[in-house]
């Protein structure tokens, strides 16, 4: 992408910022409100902390607010184990990172897909912040499949996969019979030898 400035020279963007852009793009304020909402109010039910959609992403760099996400979710699941990730407030930068490393392995393991995981620099360096917002939706699809009562879903539902319909079974002259002409086509004696097909040898084209 690029455009003339005011001085007359082209100001080209690379590739890399024009789809970063796009998938910005694709969620407005108030999708990323809710999300913030989602998190805060719904899981963590701290309305006190929750953000706006412009601090969402400052507020999740500690990992310290994701970590508590896992916790909560993995305790839905597990009532007797109300801390699966240790966790702390630090200013330390792998410390942070770290702990958000934890909460990517914890989202990898409840269900959400290699493709919907956003990596610990597209949260932490700003990289990549639709990714970061699209797991955070991913899970929440997840977290409803599993406590539809308890965690209301952001966006759509995980689909349900529908069983495959029964296959019907073969006619009755064809049933026990390992292997049939009339299914496959019949070679009418054709074998290797007479149709002179000799594997491992040259063959003759003289013939």
């Amino acid at each position: 992408m690029s455009f003339e400035t005011s001085t007359g020279a082209a100001d080209v963007t690379s590739l890399d910022q024009d789809l970063q852009e796009l998938r910005r793009n694709k969620f407005s304020q108030n999708s990323i409100q809710e999300i913030s909402d989602w998190i805060f109010k719904v899981i963590l039910r701290d309305n006190s902390e929750n953000p706006n959609a412009s601090e969402l992403l400052n507020a999740l760099k500690s990992g310290t607010v994701l970590c508590r996400l896992a916790n909560r979710l993995h305790s839905a699941d597990n009532p007797d184990i109300t801390q699966l990730i240790k966790f702390k407030e630090s200013k330390m930068p792998f410390v942070q990172m770290e702990q958000i490393s934890q909460f990517l392995a914890f989202a990898r393991n409840y269900g959400v897909p290699e493709d919907e995981l956003f990596q610990t620099v597209d949260l932490y360096e700003e990289k990549d912040c639709a990714s970061v917002f699209q797991t955070l939706k991913s899970i929440s699809r997840y977290a409803n499949k599993k406590h539809p009562t308890e965690f209301p879903v952001l966006g759509p539902q995980l689909a349900t996969k529908k069983p495959r319909p029964p296959k019907g079974s073969k006619p009755k002259h064809l049933q026990g019979m390992g292997w049939s002409a009339m299914e496959y086509g019949s070679m009418k004696g054709a074998s290797q030898t007479s149709e002179g097909v000799v594997f491992g040898q040259r063959r003759d084209i003289t013939r």
